[in-house]
């Protein structure tokens, strides 16, 4: 007998690829979408002068410390593959992507969150769960 309840891995008609698609799931994936916080401090802490590599790790450094604090307070709540995952890969992304960019000529502030919010969009794109990875595997 398959496994029932809270833990079972059985698609459902709210998933897509693994990934909730009902309303306020999607809502609250956007709203814990840290990117564009990470990338306006990285607009404002790098320049040009920076070398892109450290630029970068750095960058990468101070996404996780600002994503932190949100992916424990809600991940307690909701759960790491729902919350923690998404939110500390966004922040390493934003933060590196925007570093970078910020590293190879000057960002205006808007651009910089722009970049951080489509980084943040892109993770949640790429984000496939455990249970979706098995049902792909079994479609082969």
């Amino acid at each position: 007998m398959p496994p029932t309840g809270h833990f079972s891995h059985a698609p459902t008609s709210h998933t897509v690829l693994g990934m909730e698609d009902r309303p306020y799931f999607v809502f609250g994936d956007l709203v814990a979408n840290t990117g564009a916080v990470v990338g306006e401090l990285c607009a404002l802490v790098f320049s040009p002068a920076w070398n892109m590599l450290v630029a970068m790790l750095v960058g990468m450094a101070i996404g996780m410390i600002l994503s932190l604090p949100l992916a424990l307070g809600l991940g307690a709540l909701f759960g790491a593959m729902e919350i923690m995952l998404p939110v500390m890969t966004t922040g390493m992304v934003a933060g590196m992507v925007v570093s970078m960019a910020t590293s190879m000529e000057s960002l205006a502030l808007g651009r910089a969150v722009e970049l951080g919010v489509t980084s943040g969009i892109g993770v949640m794109g790429l984000e496939v769960r455990p249970e979706s990875s098995r049902r792909l595997r079994s479609r082969r």
